[in-house]
């Protein structure tokens, strides 16, 4: 999913694996601006060498508030599953609010499950070495922000030869949906 926002947009995914080796990847890019976005994803593992992954990258700014939860259960029985979380959230400018809850079931001891969230800021370092390429502070800004959000798209959402994504890429579209997530200078400023 790729959500820009809307007034309010509430996304609800249920995913049941059922068949031994089944496996589920869910993907979220989410780019607010003032906007709010619920984004829910419930995963219930109930077979063997299952395997789930759940991914979440919020960018916000402004007022935005962005809730991700990420939900797994695996079932007794559910012998060699497989499951990832990793949400995470970057307050752009303003005071946007993200709420990021990864939360794990388990039910069978013979898994491997790892879940995480992280919240802050831009790295510096990488704003500091895009400055002295000769970039200025909003171009370095858009060109780290929009490699973390290909870095999501291409983790998840590529699919070996159909070059979907590639297409999509080279439209300009995610470049124009960061473009307007930047804040004006006075805005990156008393951010």
């Amino acid at each position: 999913m790729v959500a820009t926002g809307a007034s309010y947009h509430l996304q609800r995914s249920h995913i049941t694996l059922q068949g031994a080796g089944a496996s589920a990847r869910q993907a979220a890019l989410l780019l607010l601006a003032d906007r709010k976005l619920d984004q829910q994803t419930y995963t219930d593992l109930q077979a063997a060498q299952a395997v789930s992954q759940v991914e979440t990258l919020a960018l916000a700014q402004g007022r935005a508030h962005a809730v991700a939860n990420a939900y797994t259960r695996i079932a007794p029985g559910s012998d060699g599953a497989d499951v990832r979380q990793r949400l995470a959230g970057v307050p752009l400018a303003g005071q946007p609010r993200l709420i990021l809850r990864p939360h794990l079931e388990i039910l069978h001891d013979n898994v491997q499950a790892a879940h995480g969230a992280t919240w802050g800021a831009l790295p510096e370092d990488a704003l500091f070495y895009a400055r002295q390429r000769g970039l200025d502070d909003a171009a370095a800004r858009a060109l780290i922000i929009e490699g973390m959000a290909q870095a999501l798209l291409d983790r998840c959402l590529e699919v070996e030869g159909d070059g979907m994504l590639e297409q999509w890429l080279q439209s300009g579209w995610l470049a124009g949906a960061i473009a307007r997530l930047q804040p004006t200078a006075e805005e990156a400023h008393h951010g």
